[in-house]
């Protein structure tokens, strides 16, 4: 349906229900203004025959990113793990591997010590392992067992033993959703090890990777790489 609209006896023009609904939310039209159509009697104020409704907001532009300043405020907002958190738990990480360490000495003895190549160092690991086979092989199984038990954890709760013990964990960045296989284990570590064995560069990377922490968000490389973070607090 048309309307005619006015205001201080002055007509406004001709209008759609429609226009005029949409007119009031915008401020275009007042409540006291009047209009008629055919089938009126006599002119009626809007609010009579439209419902007042809250004006449509104003349209702004969007406040200023946050600036580097601000990242500290927002690690403590997202729960981040500390460093001192992160490096115990690498810490237990390879403490676990210790008696790996033990059980390959012990293969070796001290020949491997006296060696001054790592060809010559190749070259006594294969005769030790010929000649002792069971502190080898138990140090295998014993390398596979801690590695197979980190990547469950990793993959289902963001979690390596050390991170456990801590109590920290992998999540995604920004949703703090479960990172997964992917993420956690083939981007995190994976990933990161193949560009750590590069040669030549391959210790400048890992050395980059560990400075990394330094950072406002404390993300370090292989969180770059994969998108993830690691925050206090146990498996979601």
């Amino acid at each position: 349906m048309k309307y005619h609209v006015a205001r201080d006896s002055e007509q406004l023009g001709e209008f759609s229900d429609l226009d005029i609904s949409a007119g009031l939310r915008r401020g275009q039209f007042k409540p006291a203004d009047l209009c008629w159509a055919p089938g009126m009697t006599d002119w009626e104020p809007l609010s009579v025959r439209f419902t007042p409704s809250e004006p449509e907001p104003v349209v702004g532009t969007p406040p200023p990113l946050p600036s580097l300043e601000r990242l500290p405020d927002l690690a403590g907002e997202m729960n981040l793990a500390t460093r001192p958190q992160r490096f115990l738990a690498w810490f237990i990480d390879n403490l676990c591997l210790l008696p790996v360490a033990l059980l390959l000495a012990q293969g070796l003895g001290d020949k491997a010590a006296k060696a001054e190549t790592p060809t010559a160092v190749a070259e006594i690991l294969m005769e030790e392992m010929k000649a002792r086979p069971e502190a080898f092989q138990s140090a295998a199984w014993l390398l596979i067992g801690v590695a197979v038990v980190n990547i469950i954890m990793l993959s289902v709760r963001g979690q390596t033993i050390g991170k456990w013990i801590t109590g920290i964990r992998v999540v995604m960045f920004q949703t703090g959703a479960r990172a997964g296989f992917v993420r956690a284990v083939l981007l995190r570590s994976f990933v990161m090890g193949v560009l750590g064995s590069i040669a030549y560069v391959g210790a400048g990377i890992q050395l980059f990777d560990i400075l990394c922490i330094f950072r406002a968000d404390h993300r370090c490389l292989h969180d770059l790489i994969a998108d993830t973070m690691v925050v206090r607090g146990g498996s979601s």
